[in-house]
Parts: C-alpha cells; structure tokens; sequence
C-alpha cells in the first residue's frame, strides 16, 4: 500500500493463511481428500478416519486393510490409539522420520507443483484445486507410488536403514 509522502508499507496477514490436507492411497485408488483451515489435531484426525476412510478402505478392500501412517503427534495420541483400538483399525508399524519409505509423499509434492503451476491467488483457489487435481488421480497412477514400495523397503535395507533419495 502506498501512501502520500510516506514510505510504501506493505499490508500482509500477520500469519500467511494455510491448509491441512488429509488424504490416503492405495494400490486400487484413493481415499477422498479432505481439506481443512484450521490446525488438524488428534480428533479432527479421527473423525476423518471415521467419515471418510473407513466406508473407502471397506469398500476397496472388502477382505481388510490395514492403515500406514506415519508418527505425526495425531496418529500416535492417545485419543487416536483408543479410537483406532475401537475401531479395530489394523496398522502397520511404521519407523518415524522416513518420508523417504512412505509413498505418499511423493504424491503431496505432484499435489503441490499442479497446483503451484496454477498460481492460485486466494486460499479458496488453493482448496479448489486440491479437490479437482485429487480427483484426477487414477488407480493406474497411484500403482506407481504404491507398487515401489517393495523396492523403496529394499534400498533402505541395503542402506543399512540410512535416508534414500526416492
């Protein structure tokens, strides 16, 4: 903003606006992606495992699933382990600190560049777009994060446990 004989101030937000996203993949499709703007804590977490992957997961795998999470403070709370203990969410053991095992994460950062490609001007552009990208993703495409699994398990072991680049 400028002003009449006085220096250019700029008029930012005291905090740059965020949002949580939360959302799964599997090797037959994805879990519905929820966004939130607000901080996403334990119960938020559980209510999202209870509205949107359980029907999804069920269906998916009519046989049983089990749930990979990584050690974010909100998967491991007491509030989420007795409500996954209730729900009898099977899980798998999981080391903390390796993004570089969880397929995932490959997956936020193509997220992340189509929506960056977009250059979104307001936070309910972002939340748009991480909608309709999110949709757009095909069991034929997430077969690529979640079939390296095997082989991203596989260097880390031949690492001796040390970070991969994958």
């Amino acid at each position: 903003m400028w002003t009449r004989g006085e220096r250019p101030t700029l008029n930012n937000p005291r905090h740059t606006p965020k949002v949580y996203i939360w959302g799964g993949i599997s090797a037959r499709g994805a879990i519905p992606v929820k966004v939130f703007k607000h901080n996403f804590n334990s119960e938020h977490y559980c209510n999202v495992l209870n509205e949107v992957l359980f029907q999804t997961a069920d269906t998916l795998y009519p046989d049983g699933w089990k749930l990979q999470e990584d050690n974010s403070s909100i998967h491991t709370s007491k509030f989420s382990y007795a409500f996954k203990e209730t729900h009898r969410v099977r899980r798998i053991d999981w080391p903390p600190n390796s993004p570089d095992l969880n397929p995932i994460e490959n997956l936020w950062s193509v997220l992340k560049h189509r929506i960056m490609v977009n250059a979104p001007k307001t936070i309910e552009e972002v939340e748009s777009m991480i909608y309709s990208q999110w949709e757009t993703f095909e069991p034929d495409f997430l077969s690529k994060f979640t079939s390296s699994m095997k082989k991203r398990c596989d260097l880390v072991i031949a690492s001796g446990g040390k970070k991969i680049n994958y």
